[in-house]
């Protein structure tokens, strides 16, 4: 019976590259996913490793054997990082699971990719990112006041710490914004309206600052304008073409922030996750016994240079962080998270406590590789090497049955 449903999975994989093939198909069209179901189960050959008895062998990546899709990547300047990113980029893609690339240096590139170049200047991509765009799932559930709350928050954390009084002068002027494109809370058939961008939100604290907000003297008004200025005028986020969740996701999209600065690679960059995590919230959980890892993965999100996350201004431990909220939820609506960065301290209690696989590459001083030793179970001595060709590193994870020692395979270029 085993040999019979083998033989009738790998007709139907067959059948699928032939028609793939015949539709001239390629990862990254949207037309492509809709094969993802014949191309599961996602293994992503690592490259050349050793076992126990030192005999080579080829290891892989199986994110349906593991307890989520949650990987982190360590390594030093130079040490292969990006590469690995590289690979396990296209290994998704070709699976013909979606995945979404938050790039901060601009260097993650594979096939499969469509790039959307993100800019502080006129004449960069036509798409921009709006954190106010409304989304009715999240609305219905938590409320428009949550909403513009969270972007308070978010907003605070990308321009430096800000006030409680001018947080909440921001707050007032969100709300009112809000109302005066014609969107409330109370009727939801004013959700789908358009909404503000972050410059209404700044002409609203310009025109309050003119003719007085209630319980706000001007002082309060005029320095969270100050602060709010420069960024609420970036044309990244005034665009009249915000992306969208189908777009993202259809296209495998990678965001390329390199030519943004950091107050707005963080807005970005928390934005887009959150519109990732509610629109996976919003198709509700996941089986909790998925058939197939076309059942268990809905999309995969890759961040290379995390730290811009974690260590940016605000606790990286702190239970609203977007990253927290992700490494703690995200599994059970299917999203799966690639995070890279140099250091592991650069990363949260909270994801270490949900990361079950780590990739890390060699090169690492005697303090980094004492952090990353303890947690794959290896000696520090294992992982410091100023001499390591690039790509050398250790895997741990259930696919490869504990930690292993390999060399990453490259992409062909």
């Amino acid at each position: 019976m085993r040999k019979h449903q083998k033989v009738a999975e790998l007709n139907s994989r067959q059948r699928a590259w032939l028609e793939i093939e015949r539709r001239k198909l390629r990862p990254g069209m949207p037309e492509y996913q809709e094969f993802r179901r014949e191309l599961m189960p996602i293994e992503i050959e690592l490259g050349m490793g050793f076992d126990a008895q030192e005999s080579p062998i080829i290891y892989k990546w199986k994110p349906g054997q593991e307890a989520n899709g949650f990987l982190m990547v360590t390594g030093g300047s130079g040490s292969g990082k990006t590469e690995a990113l590289k690979l396990f980029g296209a290994g998704i893609a070709e699976h013909g699971i979606p995945i979404i690339t938050i790039d901060f240096h601009g260097d993650v590139t594979f096939p499969g990719q469509t790039t959307v170049r993100l800019r502080a200047v006129s004449g960069g991509s036509e798409f921009g990112i709006n954190p106010l765009v409304i989304e009715p799932a999240y609305i219905r559930q938590m409320g428009l006041g949550a909403k513009i709350q969270r972007e308070v928050s978010r907003m605070s954390r990308a321009v430096g710490c800000m006030s409680e009084q001018q947080q909440s002068c921001l707050y007032h002027v969100m709300e009112q914004t809000y109302r005066q494109f014609g969107i409330r809370e109370e009727d939801d058939s004013t959700w789908g309206r358009k909404p503000p961008t972050l410059a209404d939100i700044v002409q609203g604290l310009s025109d309050g600052y003119r003719s007085g907000i209630e319980a706000f003297d001007k002082r309060t008004i005029s320095s969270c304008w100050s602060k709010l200025r420069r960024i609420c005028s970036n044309p990244v986020f005034i665009r009249g073409e915000p992306l969208r969740i189908h777009d993202l996701l259809a296209w495998n999209v990678r965001l390329d922030c390199s030519r943004l600065d950091l107050p707005s690679q963080l807005l970005v960059a928390e934005t887009v996750l959150e519109m990732l995590f509610e629109a996976g919230r919003g198709e509700g959980e996941i089986p909790v016994k998925p058939e197939t890892d076309a059942d268990r993965y809905r999309a995969f999100i890759m961040i290379d240079e995390a730290r811009v996350l974690t260590m940016g201004r605000g606790s990286p431990d702190a239970s609203e962080h977007i990253l927290n909220i992700m490494a703690s939820q995200c599994r059970k609506f299917g999203i799966g998270l690639i995070l890279a960065s140099q250091m592991c301290s650069h990363f949260s209690r909270e994801v270490h406590t949900n990361i079950n696989t780590r990739l890390a590459m060699k090169r690492m001083d005697p303090d980094e590789a004492k952090k990353v030793a303890m947690h794959m179970g290896l000696v520090p001595r294992d992982l410091i090497s100023s001499e390591s060709p690039p790509g050398l590193g250790y895997f741990c994870g259930a696919s490869t049955g504990g930690t292993v020692r390999l060399r990453l395979r490259q992409l062909a270029d």
